[in-house]
């Protein structure tokens, strides 16, 4: 079962859990220089999910896998975007984290629903339980250039960039509460800041986060 909300991060979000969780450098390198952070439209790069919680409840199965996404990616304004890298933070760490950029074709978007964004599925790419997402997917590397403009996606059937994040998880669940994208564009180096959590149900992670219940019920089925 997944559960979706769109909430802005309240004052609370400064909790113990935050204070305790753990950084972590999924792919690229910061390289010590100085950085312009922002938020979802407030620089050149901007992602379709930004604020928000999502939360799988656990399956009977542990080990178990999990593939977040809905993080399409876009310019702006039209200025070509390089990744440098993805940074993440996790109050309650999963077993492993991956990143990967799913790209869909406009001709693959207009053949088949099954091509729309990943909110959260079981499983990890070509291995979805119950559904079908397909594309090209590409372990992230520093260097991939996003040049689609965010006016396009306005439009049906013009294809897109996801950022995918895939959390293998043990019995203690994963919850990540924060994730960055470090990029440059125009000979600026920025910092697009994602405050979208991905929440996997086990026994260390909390039934609420920041007043939103999330892992409350009937789990394991």
């Amino acid at each position: 079962m997944t559960r979706r909300s769109r909430r802005l991060p309240t004052a609370a979000a400064a909790t113990l859990l935050a204070a305790a969780a753990a950084l972590a450098l999924l792919a690229g390198c910061q390289g010590g220089k100085s950085r312009t952070e922002h938020i979802s439209g407030e620089g050149p790069l901007q992602s379709h999910t930004a604020a928000g919680v999502t939360s799988v409840y656990a399956p009977k199965s542990v080990p178990w896998a999990v593939t977040f996404g809905s993080f399409v990616l876009c310019t702006t304004n039209g200025e070509p975007i390089t990744l440098d890298g993805v940074r993440y933070r996790a109050p309650v760490a999963p077993e492993k984290v991956s990143a990967q950029l799913r790209t869909v074709t406009p001709a693959l978007q207009r053949e088949t629903v099954d091509a729309g964004q990943i909110g959260a599925a079981l499983g990890r790419p070509h291995h979805f339980l119950n559904r079908k997402a397909p594309g090209r997917y590409e372990a992230f590397r520093p260097g991939r250039r996003i040049t689609q403009n965010c006016a396009e996606q306005d439009r049906e059937g013009t294809g897109f960039t996801e950022l995918v994040f895939v959390l293998d998880i043990g019995a203690q669940g994963g919850l990540v509460d924060r994730a960055w994208i470090d990029y440059h564009a125009g000979g600026t180096a920025y910092t697009l800041r994602l405050e979208w959590k991905m929440v996997a149900c086990g026994g260390r992670v909390p039934r609420t986060v920041d007043g939103t219940e999330v892992c409350g019920g009937r789990q394991g089925v």
